[in-house]
């Protein structure tokens, strides 16, 4: 079986409105980060953008099935080769309490005018 690291940074982290569709998933961290910025979109879910940030992004590392990953993309609006997609998958290193992982992780390539900076680089703290 096919598996993948994904990092996920907002609505899919534990007690968040889309964390089931990571139930069957193998979380392997809790507690990593990435290098960028996240922003809130207004929409209910935030957007990690590849910007240099002093405070690493907060988030989560799990172990998926290929199955997985596809309900993922299909959920984070990722076509492989689309041209209208609202994120796009990359492969990014994260910090791991047990060190670097390669990772997918899902990107907005720009931020609209009206996204807001999330200071702390965590979504869990969003508004506080």
């Amino acid at each position: 079986m096919n598996h993948h690291l994904v990092f996920v940074y907002g609505t899919l982290r534990k007690g968040e409105k889309y964390s089931y569709y990571l139930n069957k998933a193998e979380c392997l961290d809790e507690n990593c980060t990435i290098e960028g910025q996240l922003y809130d979109t207004g929409w209910g879910y935030p957007a990690l953008v590849c910007e240099s940030s002093e405070i690493p992004v907060k988030g989560e590392l799990y172990r998926v099935t290929a199955e997985q990953l596809i309900e993922l993309d299909k959920l984070e609006d990722y076509e492989e080769n689309g041209t209208n997609n609202l994120y796009e998958r990359i492969t990014a290193k994260v910090e791991t309490e047990n060190g670097p992982q390669e990772a997918i992780v899902y990107v907005m390539i720009s931020i609209k005018d009206h996204f807001k900076r999330i200071e702390g680089n965590d979504w869990m703290l969003r508004g506080n």
